[in-house]
């Protein structure tokens, strides 16, 4: 790779400095670079944050880089959002894994509806014993609003919709969007795509929503009919079409389109997936399934002893309220806490969330359930 100066992206950065190579224009991670994105900041930022990342690239110990997908995000930031991107970007993947305590959740993923309309075969919906009706029910807009407020306010960065259900069957999922419009640099939109309308995909980009993520896992239609249950790949297909029509009556459409698929039967072909998607989307991706669809019946994995770095990364926000370390977990053993009777701050900063962390610091999560049975680490 070499180094280029005054390359023309989208947007010219006349002062920064540009790795290039494989046909991609990336941010070179420099000190000066993120001093010169410092002066054109002006939101307020960690600096104790920027300092630790100035001392890795002095000390040539900077592990952090940005994904091409990152880089292709920064392409759409305004200028001055860059560096607050930068440090949160950094935060993200370097604290977890350093375990690293942050005073409020970088990333919260909030679940508007627990049920789903499909039973996809690598999913927890297919667990007969969590589709009871404790478990299911779509979130009220006061727990949404409490949460959306809070997290806007102490510094949260990134918003999931989704996690146990499907959020686009919530009918006010349309005003929940147009609710989080423009308070974080990241706000991603989960859903299989079956229930997508013309007023669901104008909402998506009113609110300019920076991410929509369409689960579809095949490109061929038995195929995906056999993993996802109750769903109509043809219908899957039209309604896929239909959004990125519209989307392009939105000029400078900034909201990136990501098909994703995951490996659950041997049929299924990840160069054929990416070559069918690829013409419907900004991004396509596809990955081995979690075990995570009987989670509490898994055979426990004896030398699991590593942390998790998930319980440093993000918060899971259930649609009753109650607060969880992760979706693996998703008839909540670990929950510790509900969002109806304390703030996320009270909630993220408890003694109990505090124990969970030093139970994993202590290489003793083979004592929790389903810790002890989750490969993710």
């Amino acid at each position: 790779m070499r180094i280029q100066k005054n390359l023309k992206m989208k947007r010219e950065f006349r002062e920064l400095e540009f790795l290039h190579g494989d046909n991609k224009d990336v941010i070179q991670l420099s000190e000066k670079n993120l001093n010169y994105l410092k002066q054109l900041s002006k939101k307020k930022i960690d600096e104790k944050c920027f300092q630790r990342i100035i001392d890795e690239i002095k000390s040539n110990k900077l592990e952090f880089k940005l994904s091409p997908q990152e880089n292709n995000y920064i392409k759409n930031l305004k200028e001055d959002d860059i560096l607050d991107y930068v440090i949160y970007r950094y935060k993200f993947t370097q604290y977890p894994k350093n375990k690293i305590d942050l005073d409020f959740p970088l990333y919260i993923l909030i679940e508007a509806a627990s049920s789903c309309n499909l039973r996809c075969t690598m999913c927890f919906q297919t667990d007969k014993s969590f589709r009871k009706k404790k478990y299911m029910g779509l979130m009220d807009p006061k727990i949404f609003k409490k949460v959306i407020d809070e997290a806007s306010q102490k510094g949260t960065k990134a918003i999931t919709f989704g996690s146990r259900g499907e959020p686009s069957i919530h009918p006010k999922i349309g005003e929940f969007l147009a609710y989080t419009k423009d308070k974080f640099l990241e706000t991603k939109f989960i859903t299989n795509a079956t229930k997508l309308n013309d007023d669901l995909i104008h909402s998506i980009f009113r609110s300019n929503v920076h991410m929509v993520n369409f689960s579809i896992d095949s490109e061929d239609s038995k195929t995906y009919e056999k993993i996802r249950k109750f769903s109509e790949f043809d219908n899957v297909l039209k309604n896929v079409k239909r959004y990125n029509k519209i989307k392009k009556e939105y000029k400078n459409c900034k909201t990136v389109t990501r098909i994703s698929g995951v490996k659950v039967l041997k049929e299924q072909n990840a160069r054929k997936f990416s070559n069918f998607w690829k013409q419907y989307a900004d991004e396509v991706i596809f990955k081995n399934a979690f075990e995570r669809w009987d989670t509490y019946n898994n055979s426990v994995i004896e030398d699991n002893s590593l942390p998790c770095r998930v319980i440093w990364e993000r918060m899971y926000v259930w649609y009753d309220g109650k607060v969880n370390p992760c979706d693996t977990d998703y008839k909540s053993l670990l929950s510790y806490g509900n969002v109806n009777n304390n703030t996320i701050s009270e909630i993220w900063n408890s003694p109990e969330y505090s124990k969970l962390k030093k139970t994993h610091l202590d290489n003793n999560r083979n004592k929790l359930i389903p810790c002890d049975r989750c490969s993710i680490s």
